[in-house]
């Protein structure tokens, strides 16, 4: 189709369609806490355990890309740590006060 002198000719615009778009995520990368976690299976090892496995997890999603699934393991990782931790410190206190109780008051009453 031919315009006359003066006329602008316009194309069709194809329509609304979705463009690819890239999103970039800056800050600090996510913390897996796979040290911590591993030193605290020695406090408790069950929870201790647990940790390593969502340590592991968080490490796992951090390496894929998904960021707020690695923040949220880690961050999983690391109540469970504390956990284990304050666990293994308690009962770790209770067995020596119970093996002071044992030996320093009932032991000598029997000789």
């Amino acid at each position: 189709m031919a315009t006359a002198p003066g006329q602008v000719q316009y194309q069709a615009y194809p329509g609304n369609q979705a463009q690819p778009q890239v999103i970039i995520v800056s800050g600090p990368t996510p913390r897996s806490n796979i040290v911590l976690s591993w030193i605290s299976c020695f406090c408790c090892f069950p929870i201790g355990l647990v940790a390593v496995i969502q340590a592991h997890e968080a490490d796992r999603r951090m390496r894929r890309g998904d960021f707020d699934g690695a923040r949220n393991y880690g961050e999983r990782a690391k109540y469970f740590a504390i956990a284990a931790l304050v666990t293994g410190i308690v009962v770790t206190l209770g067995a020596i006060g119970f093996l002071v109780y044992l030996f320093g008051f009932l032991l000598p009453s029997f000789s």
